[in-house]
């Protein structure tokens, strides 16, 4: 859970512009989010980056399935951390890959481009009191940005998932369009994420070579080794070497 502490830290530390329509843009969201949970009786959640909370909102699936009401806000987190605690943990490594490589992707589009977009991601949520899954398929948009091009605000919704699933778990789509982005496209904002000496260190690194050992073959300093170490850590949102490798390995970076 450190490292989704260190991915959230991707929006809530963001600068933020001025907003005027502020409180008009997340009356919206909010009534958005209302209607979608009414709707397919799934779950919506209205991040509020700036202000680090969040609002939840539940249809009949979400009370049965976790207990939820059909409202609630969490003013001590901008993302849905009681939401979270009901998906298997080695899975939410896989949610920290598709949220870090959509805010890669989307931090490359301009400030009207970047709400055009959703990344989805199928989870497998357990029920209340029980070891029982259930298949769930999680979207995640920016539903509105800054002038600065900071995200103010995100939606994030889930609904049950019964359709069989042979495709890459993981995509990028435009609304607009209804085209999904090629994974040629994300994986170039991917290679992005860490410089070529960062990739060689981090490459070595999961091969058990030690920091002096590292310094040694490239000709620089252990000093250097370990300052372009903590670098990959924050670029890719965790708090170990371990998580940054299998976070390297499953963006195909090394």
């Amino acid at each position: 859970m450190t490292q989704e502490t260190e991915l959230k830290s991707l929006l809530t530390e963001q600068r933020f512009g001025l907003s005027v329509n502020r409180d008009i843009l997340l009356a919206q969201a909010r009534e958005c989010a209302n209607g979608y949970a009414r709707a397919t009786e799934g779950i919506a959640v209205i991040s509020d980056f700036q202000n680090n909370e969040c609002h939840i909102y539940s249809g009949k699936f979400g009370q049965n399935v976790m207990n939820l009401p059909e409202y609630m806000i969490d003013r001590n987190s901008a993302f849905e951390d009681i939401v979270f605690s009901h998906v298997k943990e080695d899975e939410l490594v896989g949610r920290h890959v598709m949220e870090l490589r959509f805010f890669n992707f989307i931090k490359g589009l301009s400030v009207k481009e970047k709400a055009n977009f959703s990344a989805s991601y199928i989870l497998s949520f357990y029920r209340t009191g029980t070891s029982e899954k259930v298949k769930i398929l999680h979207t995640m948009r920016y539903f509105s940005c800054c002038d600065n091009g900071s995200v103010l605000l995100g939606l994030c919704t889930y609904v049950p998932y019964t359709v069989s699933h042979n495709q890459q778990n993981g995509i990028i789509v435009n609304l607009l369009t209804g085209e999904t982005v090629g994974r040629d496209i994300y994986e170039a904002s991917d290679r992005k994420i860490l410089s070529r000496r960062q990739l060689e260190i981090l490459s070595l690194l999961a091969k058990g070579v030690s920091s002096k050992q590292i310094a040694d073959n490239l000709n620089i300093s252990i000093y250097t080794v370990n300052r372009h170490r903590q670098d990959i850590l924050a670029a890719l949102k965790v708090a170990n070497t371990a998580a940054a490798v299998e976070i390297a390995l499953r963006l195909d970076l090394i």
